[in-house]
């Protein structure tokens, strides 16, 4: 054969690995592209349904002070009942 039909073939095979491998990355960068929005949407509900537990510190403050408020009161009507 010719040295250059040769160059030609090589050239040629090249070529096509060459689009074979950018199909192939092109595809798998789309499935990942896909499954990262979907994790996405998942970490916004997520985000969504745990909202309430930021003010967990506040209600626990305010349960705190009721439970005081109820033990004082407790306290002075178990007293004034004695007396």
């Amino acid at each position: 054969m010719d040295a250059w039909v040769i160059g030609f073939v090589v050239g040629a095979v090249v070529v096509v690995v060459v689009v074979c491998l950018l199909v192939t990355l092109i595809v798998l960068a789309q499935r990942v592209a896909g499954r990262a929005e979907a994790i996405l949407a998942a970490l916004l509900e997520a985000r969504e349904h745990t909202a309430g537990l930021a003010e967990l510190t506040r209600t626990n403050r305010a349960v705190a002070r009721i439970n005081a408020g109820a033990a004082q009161a407790r306290e002075a009507a178990e007293g004034g009942a004695v007396r």
